[in-house]
């Protein structure tokens, strides 16, 4: 009995032994990534390392952001069309706005200004109840001094603060440069399709009904597609111009097809400006049927920007900078989430 106490006793020591060497070795490397985390990383590496990632906004967060979005829109709106119809003596017509009004010197006579649109809006900084935003406010001004009518658009920056629900401006408006004209996309259309080609025919019978209203446009469509014709009708008739796609075989071959087509429609006999439809088809019992009308165009991927365009329709001339290397196209990165 007394030996077999003592064994028993003697494994129990050395167990607790090799757990305590085990504990030991694990300390030691919690120690050393530690240390490797505060060499590289500083102190916020080695907090990041034991915390939760933070979640993304909540949906509350969001609708509560998309309104304080329009609510600044609609007063940067109001502020400018306001500050700059505004004549000598007017100033208290903006001072509700800001707080420079006294301090700003006005026309003897108020411009009519009249179209406002916000073409940008982000908000720059936010601390507790306050948040900043930078308003872009395009406006026309209607030119009297000339007998022809100057349609030409000018933009507006101003920085909104928004204190509790409450909103002020920073400072009077400033003018700035409206936002460019990018280059063109690439679409992934390789072939340009005659009228009597299977997909030519199906898109000038699908957009003739669903633009008219004359002809069944279940024919067209693929049974789930809830594709349904215009009510009331927009036109009375429509021409197909141009169809391109990217089944180089226009519907000879092939399964499924996206295409662009051109179409130039008439009210009454009276022609109007050429619209154009993405369209997806899809070939079921050997009948080409359109599956849905796109939102854009199909775009070749990876998304590639082409040369800028005069407003001629030339491509732009090359800068000294880049006459050297000319370069046709760009890559577009693709979108990344913060």
């Amino acid at each position: 009995m007394v030996s077999v106490s003592s064994g028993r006793r003697a494994e129990s020591g050395e167990a607790l032994l090799r757990r305590m060497a085990a504990r030991r070795r694990r300390d030691n490397v919690v120690v050393v990534v530690l240390a490797i985390l505060a060499v590289f990383g500083g102190g916020h590496a080695i907090v990041d390392a034991f915390s939760q990632p933070p979640s993304g906004p909540s949906e509350n967060s969001t609708v509560s952001l998309i309104g304080r979005s329009q609510l600044v829109e609609s007063f940067a709106q109001e502020f400018i069309v306001r500050y700059l119809s505004a004549a000598a003596g007017q100033q208290d017509r903006i001072l509700e706005f800001v707080g420079g009004a006294p301090q700003a010197t006005l026309p003897t006579t108020g411009r009519q200004v009249v179209d406002p649109i916000v073409v940008y809006v982000s908000r720059e900084a936010a601390s507790g109840g306050v948040d900043v935003w930078s308003v872009t406010v395009s406006i026309r001004i209607v030119r009297k001094t000339s007998a022809i009518a100057d349609d030409s658009r000018q933009c507006y920056q101003v920085a909104v603060a928004v204190i509790e629900g409450r909103l002020r401006a920073l400072s009077l408006p400033a003018v700035v440069e409206p936002p460019s004209h990018g280059p063109d996309l690439a679409l992934d259309y390789r072939a340009t399709c005659a009228a009597d080609t299977p997909l030519a025919q199906v898109a000038a019978g699908f957009l003739q009904a669903l633009l008219t209203g004359t002809g069944d446009i279940a024919r067209y469509t693929t049974p789930n597609s809830g594709i349904a014709t215009l009510r009331p009708a927009p036109f009375t008739s429509v021409e197909t111009t141009m169809v391109n796609a990217d089944n180089s075989s226009c519907g000879a071959s092939g399964s499924t097809a996206r295409i662009l087509v051109s179409v130039n429609p008439k009210l009454d006999g009276t022609g109007t400006p050429t619209l154009t439809y993405p369209l997806a088809m899809i070939l079921a019992a050997g009948q080409w049927q359109v599956r849905s009308v796109d939102s854009v165009p199909a775009l070749k991927l990876p998304l590639t920007a082409g040369s800028m365009q005069s407003p001629g329709g030339a491509a732009a001339p090359s800068t000294s900078a880049t006459s050297k290397s000319p370069v046709s196209a760009a890559q577009v990165p693709q979108a990344t989430q913060n």
